[in-house]
């Protein structure tokens, strides 16, 4: 009986070893017409770079994984071409030009391919560029992201597709950056860092500087069920050790208990008709709510939503909007209806013996 009580605790601690993996990301080139992630940059001066004969040269900087890099726009035959700090040795002299091409409706500068040191190693990485010329003249010059690693992670036995995506274009995995786990076709973005619980399972996760690996491990944490009404709730909170993301379904949710900040929430409702609505809401910095989980259990309340008329007059026009927050405070930043958006609605406005002076429709945006 001792050998088997023995024996099954072993299988038990195998099991949950098991859980932790170790998981390679492959890196890959990302140059299609759906790579549309990017940041813009800052005009800058040249500083002590080396420089070419350039023509209206306008200069841009972005960080790098090691120090920062140097992007000069010039014309040539009336176009804009593209120098690039590849290496990161100050000198655009030794760096050849990248024009415009077409990727689908789009004319970008790239791939681009950049080198960088990591962890003693020299790295490349690719990103890609794009300029557009606003209305007042000014050039806004922003960097596209050209970078991917891939991987698969085991989940109830199941195999998960991973990517992780080089979002601010620096050649290095950190905070700015998106972790896209794809299950099924159903995609969560996520932070390269964080902690996670799904359906009472938790663990935490952390992709290397290099994005060349992805480590998860469960964690065992105290628990209290948030009630709410829907069928589906995605919490993003905060606490002292980092931020989570928090899934439930069926009205109920496990977390852990604690004080956080809610960051954003999803929650997905069906009406009588059997129609399927989805609110998405977010709040950051100082206007984040707080939110308790105590031994006992939570109710999540958001609702009712407030909805605030805004309006500009801009001479003899006015310009409306709806601003439409949860009960919490938190900003409502997406609302759909079977997946779909909702119909856009429309303003009456009314003389004071009620007479319809005009019905203008609001448009989401």
């Amino acid at each position: 009986m001792r050998w088997a009580m023995l024996m099954l605790l072993l299988a038990s601690c195998t099991a949950w070893a098991q859980e932790r993996q170790v998981v390679p990301l492959r890196y890959e080139l990302w140059w299609d017409e759906r790579s549309f992630w990017g940041v813009g940059t800052k005009e800058t001066a040249p500083g002590d770079v080396k420089l070419p004969k350039l023509t209206e040269p306008i200069f841009f900087v972005n960080p790098a994984a090691d120090d920062k890099r140097l992007f000069a726009l010039a014309k040539e035959n009336g176009e804009f071409v593209l120098y690039a700090d590849t290496n990161g040795n100050n000198d655009l002299t030794d760096e050849r030009p990248f024009r415009l091409r077409q990727r689908g409706w789009r004319r970008v500068f790239g791939p681009i391919p950049m080198r960088y040191r990591i962890n003693g190693k020299t790295l490349i990485r690719h990103i890609g560029a794009e300029v557009t010329v606003l209305g007042d003249g000014k050039v806004h010059f922003a960097l596209l992201a050209a970078s991917r690693w891939h991987g698969t992670i085991v989940w109830d036995g199941k195999p998960i597709s991973v990517t992780v995506i080089d979002e601010d274009c620096d050649g290095i995995i950190g905070k700015d950056d998106t972790l896209i786990w794809d299950e099924k076709g159903e995609e969560r973005y996520l932070p390269t860092k964080g902690q996670v619980g799904i359906n009472g399972r938790f663990f935490r996760y952390q992709v290397a500087p290099t994005g060349e690996e992805l480590v998860i491990e469960p964690i065992q944490v105290r628990t209290a069920k948030v009630k709410f009404q829907g069928e589906r709730l995605i919490l993003n909170v905060e606490d002292k050790s980092g931020q989570w993301r928090l899934e439930g379904q069926n009205g109920e949710l496990i977390a852990p208990v604690g004080d956080f900040l809610l960051v954003g929430m999803e929650i997905s409702r069906r009406d009588e008709q059997g129609r399927i609505w989805n609110l998405m809401a977010s709040a950051f910095g100082p206007a984040a709510p707080k939110f308790a989980v105590p031994e006992t259990g939570a109710n999540l309340n958001f609702e009712p939503l407030q909805v605030s008329l805004i309006y500009d007059r801009r001479g003899d026009e006015f310009e409306f909007s709806l601003d439409i927050k949860t009960a919490n405070g938190m900003s409502l930043r997406g609302l759909t209806v079977d997946y779909m958006m909702p119909p856009e609605p429309k303003l009456r406005l009314t003389a004071f013996d009620g007479k319809v002076i005009a019905e203008p429709q609001f448009h989401f945006g």
